[in-house]
């Protein structure tokens, strides 16, 4: 009986470490309801595997009813990771004209930052960190590599905030930054480098009833 007691607890340790893994929660998408858009949630450490889960996830904003380009949030609180990740992500928030934002208790940190700027629209109401990408540890060892590859992330990272519409002055200041340190973005910063951006979303198409009232004509 004993066995049998140790091999339960052991079925029910697994289950609840199962629960807790952060992958299954990582991009969630939440369909919209009543005046409340469709949203895409981008929570955690951002991995190459989340490029196909929010591909996955845009193509059914846009496919269902009420998420057009425009009526989608992403919503992202997220302490960085891939910087590639982040670009492929990004450029699709853009494609679509998704909405971008941070809200109230949240962060976006590090490559976070490059969805954030990818947003049709950009609100902020949480904490926005900036920082040099780090250089990922993949055996490159000699200094000549290192400086290669460092001048390509820094390019590669420049050119994309320019297509994104945000101020150089945004990158200048990351590089500025050591990778091990954050530096913090006031609400002026943001506003500077462009990272902020209020657009209203489009209008919603009437109901069916509304146009019926609208082409019956006076007097009938």
């Amino acid at each position: 009986m004993q066995g049998l007691g140790t091999w339960r607890a052991s079925i029910f340790l697994l289950a609840a470490c199962a629960c807790a893994l952060p992958a299954a929660s990582r991009v969630i998408y939440t369909p919209g309801a009543g005046n409340r858009p469709p949203q895409i949630l981008v929570k955690g450490e951002l991995v190459q595997a989340d490029v196909e889960a929010f591909t996955t996830a845009a193509q059914t904003a846009r496919t269902t009813p009420g998420g057009g380009a425009g009526h989608v949030n992403v919503v992202i609180d997220s302490r960085g990771g891939n910087i590639w990740a982040a670009m492929t992500i990004g450029r699709i928030i853009r494609k679509n004209a998704f909405m971008t934002r941070v809200e109230r208790g949240a962060s976006c940190v590090s490559a976070c930052v490059y969805l954030l700027a990818a947003g049709e629209g950009r609100y902020v109401g949480g904490r926005v960190g900036i920082h040099r990408p780090y250089i990922p540890n993949d055996g490159v060892t000699s200094a000549r590599a290192k400086k290669a590859q460092y001048d390509g992330i820094n390019m590669q990272s420049r050119q994309y905030l320019e297509e994104m519409g945000v101020s150089a002055a945004l990158h200048d200041q990351m590089m500025q930054t050591p990778p091990d340190r954050v530096t913090w973005l006031s609400e002026h910063d943001m506003a500077t480098f462009g990272l902020t951006k209020m657009v209203a979303p489009p209008p919603r198409p009437a109901p069916a009833n509304q146009h019926s009232r609208d082409a019956t004509p006076s007097g009938q």
